[in-house]
């Protein structure tokens, strides 16, 4: 069995709870180093999880160390500069959004393009298997969809960038129409009583393929929920599908992330193109910064 070396950048509280136990998984990959710029974050994945070394600065842990692939899970802000450097001499997986701009997405996808290093974002509701196996039934039943409506529910998120975690919903819709966006319009309910740029959005997507959708995303309910409703073409048919929630045994196997991990290590070996690049995302990273602007709509 081929073991792919692996080295992590960013070693947060999703590098604990979810990335590590991913590869853990696999099996057919180690993770050799990793870094962060606070020692003390850096020291502590490496302790729980028997990494051999830990670093400050992840050039230098790369320069050292030479695994095959980097898993980048640092913040929005630095992603789009960290991945592209990184992306010169090694394969990519890099948390979602990546960047927060379409430029800084851009910017990826071209680093990855002129190394000839794949790289792969974050993007685990693409690989949910509730999701997966929703499609496929869709496709043998060969009815195609017509509507797609997307719930995104959250519990006090107060946070007033909650954009970098909607992108989850507007990414899931695109994936699940399987087309890009012609015609996006966005409304806001604002609620200033919660904090400075809190609102819950209401998005309408029309894509190219003729499909419409719309996404309910309310950052304050009483309930953590996630799931879709898709209407197929001549309401012969109507499908409804709920992401599993929560922190339980395995969650990052129901939520896509353990199949993401694997999908890409795969691809590192085959030398195939993994397909959910940073190329892949550029829509739903201008849907995202439209709404930070709040802006209205949008025409691709």
């Amino acid at each position: 069995m081929i073991i792919l070396k692996i080295a992590i950048v960013g070693c947060g509280g999703m590098a604990h709870s979810t990335h590590m136990p991913c590869i853990l998984k696999y099996g057919g990959a180690e993770v050799i180093s990793c870094a962060d710029i606070d020692p003390n974050k850096a020291k502590s994945l490496s302790e729980k999880y028997n990494i051999a070394l830990y670093f400050t600065d992840y050039n230098e842990m790369l320069e050292k160390t030479k695994p095959d692939a980097v898993v980048c899970l640092v913040s929005e802000n630095a992603v789009a500069k960290v991945a592209s450097d990184i992306l010169k001499k090694y394969p990519v997986l890099l948390e979602k959004p990546p960047g927060k701009t379409e430029e800084e997405t851009r910017m990826i996808a071209e680093a990855s393009e002129k190394s000839g290093n794949i790289n792969m974002v974050a993007f685990n509701r693409r690989f949910a298997p509730v999701y997966s196996e929703l499609k496929e039934l869709i496709r043998e039943n060969g009815s195609g969809i017509n509507y797609i409506n997307y719930k995104f529910f959250r519990v006090k998120r107060h946070e007033s960038n909650f954009e970098d975690t909607a992108i989850h919903a507007i990414d899931t819709v695109k994936f699940l129409a399987g087309s890009d966006f012609k015609r996006v319009e966005i409304k806001y309910q604002e609620m200033p009583e919660l904090g400075d740029k809190i609102a819950n959005y209401f998005i309408f997507f029309e894509f190219l393929n003729g499909i419409f959708a719309t996404a309910e995303i309310l950052v304050s309910t009483g309930e953590l929920f996630e799931g879709c409703e898709i209407h197929t073409r001549g309401n012969t048919n109507i499908y409804r599908a709920a992401l599993p929630m929560g922190h339980g045994i395995d969650f990052y196997v129901h939520q896509g992330f353990y199949n993401e991990h694997k999908h890409f290590y795969d691809c590192l070996k085959s030398g195939a193109d993994p397909k959910n690049g940073a190329d892949t995302a550029v829509q739903s990273v201008a849907v995202c910064r439209a709404i930070k602007n709040r802006e209205n709509f949008l025409v691709f």
